[in-house]
């Protein structure tokens, strides 16, 4: 309805005259802009932040798939855009200290939600600009996993030093993840810690420990052992209010026999410092955790529904190597389900944001004004701000989720933004139409081939040439030159079928 309500619109206006979409089954290929092979271009969507002809020819430069993947798995080999070495420095406030960002917040110079805001644009603009995509990637997998709300009502203060933790440990090893994470002054405010006291230890960071970051509730874990959770992370806390420090006070941490799930301890110390870092590495290498790890590996990049095999795979990898996170990556991408799974799962509405913009050519600048692309970037997918889905679980992984009515709508509302450069509009540069053609004069259903194969990274199909044809009201024959209506008005239509589609919002 929405590309033949476009095409009627322009037949009415007397501009197009609607061609029959049936004369379009036929592809004619523009060959002279190569694409990848369709395992390159798999492995550049699900392990990367989206296709790109940038990231693409890294892909080639590096000599092969194979090889592009190592190099991504060791980041720090990778040389980084000069734009994204330049984005912490368009957002300077981010690593004030956190007692300085108090206070600014409480004299009302600069609110909290302003530092969240400038955390998310500046991560959605990381992973449209790094050339480290898989540790883009990795981040966001992780930092759902370990969620901690960047608005929330004090962890905010250190949401930025939890952001750049999380990057460090991202392709290392869980166990030394969670340990820092959960020590993390970000994550003891986000979830109470920091209020435990001797003989009332808070239950919240205890709790969530069990059932979201490690074994999930189908480990058996019992009341008790949630309460014994609470009196082993009790002690940790930070000067709230104050420094923002975090330190360990042995006049909080409550003392006594513990047990969870096979890990036991006198805990008779004051300091129990120990005791906890022995807890959270025991839990990082439980098989419970194993398996939890493994599906939410496999729900991110293979399937909404993975199959057990491949979850038990990636659990023994998981845990046969110390927890590695790079080995187990490994081990997803050589699975048979991997490679089976391509084009299946949708794109969430930031991932969408984050594709679109690489593959127009969003050239954003250092941001002047409030109103700039950079400072307007989390608000462009309309959707739920990143970093601040309201539950501790994270944003959830499915095309369940994603498809409904609302969201598909905003994201069509997002790609004819960004095509035509309607908003944002400071401190941006939008490719102009005459950009995309490959030549002076071309055919129609050439030019559909070569957008097809610049925007979504393979060659066109008979079904978007027809959307193409319906959406423009031009048949397959015309001749398209900078002047045609298709390069002028008509061109954010043409561009939005491909944007639109499950070939762009599937990856």
């Amino acid at each position: 309805m929405l590309l033949g309500g476009a095409a009627a619109t322009g037949a009415l206006a007397g501009s197009v005259v609607l061609a029959d979409p049936a004369s379009a089954a036929t592809v004619n290929p523009y060959t002279r802009t190569s694409v990848p092979s369709a395992w390159q271009r798999h492995l550049m969507n699900r392990l990367g932040c989206g296709w790109s002809r940038s990231t693409f020819a890294d892909l080639e430069a590096a000599g092969g798939a194979s090889a592009w993947l190592s190099h991504q798995l060791s980041p720090t080999t990778l040389t980084e855009t000069t734009k994204a070495r330049a984005l912490a420095s368009w957002f300077p406030d981010m690593h004030e200290p956190a007692a300085t960002k108090w206070t600014k917040n409480t004299s009302g110079v600069k609110g909290g939600w302003v530092y969240a805001e400038d955390l998310a644009s500046y991560t959605m603009l990381r992973r449209t600009y790094s050339r480290r995509q898989v540790l883009e990637t990795m981040v966001d997998f992780w930092s759902n996993h370990l969620h901690v709300h960047a608005d929330h009502d004090t962890a905010w203060v250190h949401r930025a030093s939890y952001d750049s933790l999380i990057r460090t440990h991202a392709l290392g090893k869980f166990d030394d993840l969670l340990v820092a994470a959960s020590l993390h002054p970000a994550m003891l405010l986000y979830l109470d810690n920091w209020r435990s006291v001797k003989g009332a230890p808070n239950e919240n960071q205890g709790r969530e420990l069990l059932e979201l970051h490690t074994v999930g509730r189908a480990a058996g874990y019992t009341e008790q052992m949630v309460k014994d959770s609470a009196t082993i992370l009790s002690g940790w806390t930070v000067d709230a209010f104050d420094t923002w420090d975090r330190y360990y006070d042995a006049g909080r941490h409550t003392t006594g026999p513990v047990q969870v799930l096979g890990f036991s301890h006198a805990n008779g110390s004051p300091d129990g410092s120990s005791v906890t870092e022995a807890y959270l590495r025991y839990l990082a290498h439980h098989p419970a955790t194993a398996l939890r790890i493994a599906t939410k590996l496999a729900k991110a990049f293979v399937s909404d529904a993975p199959s057990t095999a491949l979850v038990n795979h990636l659990a023994g990898v998981f845990r046969s190597s110390g927890t590695d996170i790079k080995a187990t990556l490994r081990a997803l991408v050589a699975h048979p389900d991997f490679h089976s799974h391509q084009g299946n799962l949708v794109r969430n509405p930031i991932e969408d944001f984050v594709a679109t913009c690489r593959v127009l050519g969003v050239n954003v600048t250092a941001p002047v004004s409030d109103e700039s692309f950079a400072r307007s970037a989390i608000w462009v997918p309309q959707t739920t701000l990143l970093y601040q889905w309201p539950r501790p679980d994270g944003s959830p992984y499915g095309a369940v989720v994603w498809s409904s009515a609302t969201r598909m709508l905003s994201s069509f509302r997002m790609h004819w933004d960004l095509i035509a450069g309607w908003w944002p509009t400071h401190e941006v540069t939008y490719r102009k139409p005459a950009a995309w053609l490959p030549q002076q004069r071309i055919r129609f259903d050439q030019y559909v081939d070569h957008l097809c194969r610049t925007v979504l990274g393979k060659p066109s199909t008979p079904r978007l040439l027809s959307g193409a044809v319906a959406a423009v009201g031009y048949g397959p024959s015309s001749v398209i030159t900078a002047s045609h209506p298709v390069q002028q008005w008509l061109f954010v239509r043409l561009m939005a079928v491909l944007l639109d589609s499950p070939d762009h919002m599937r990856h």
